[in-house]
């Protein structure tokens, strides 16, 4: 029996990996008819001491990061005729994705590009996915 998600969270960067993550994300949300969101996290982590000095560096990045979204969503829209919800967080996507936005959106699956993470963040990453995925399957 093959597996019926609800609600399937596509995690977007830019990067050619986040786009093959997209993708796949479209191709199983068209399966199962499932809504699709789109989710880019700003990495607060990435530039902790520049806001303070540089308030158009943030509204840089937001400008992008909805870009990146407006991008994606468009995409999808042309492709399919699936719901599509677009979400722009900022914080630590590796923490803010498995524990808030899967709750937050009542999300079935996660689908993100391997970009930049070595053997003991992918450890780490895995594990906190896995916690969390026994809670995502009582849910439904």
């Amino acid at each position: 029996m093959t597996q019926m998600y609800k609600r399937i969270l596509a995690a977007v960067d830019g990067s050619n990996e986040s786009k093959a993550a997209f993708q796949k994300a479209m191709q199983l949300a068209e399966r199962d008819e499932a809504e699709l969101l789109i989710c880019h996290v700003v990495d607060t982590t990435s530039y902790a001491g520049i806001e303070h000095y540089s308030t158009d560096f943030v509204k840089g990045l937001d400008e992008y990061s909805q870009n990146i979204l407006d991008e994606f969503k468009a995409e999808a829209e042309k492709e399919t005729n699936l719901k599509i919800t677009t979400i722009l967080e900022h914080g630590s996507p590796k923490s803010l994705i498995p524990k808030s936005i899967v709750k937050k959106y009542h999300v079935d699956l996660i689908i993100v590009g391997a970009v930049g993470m070595g053997a003991v963040e992918r450890f780490v990453l895995g594990a906190s996915l896995n916690r969390y995925r026994e809670e995502l399957v009582a849910m439904y």
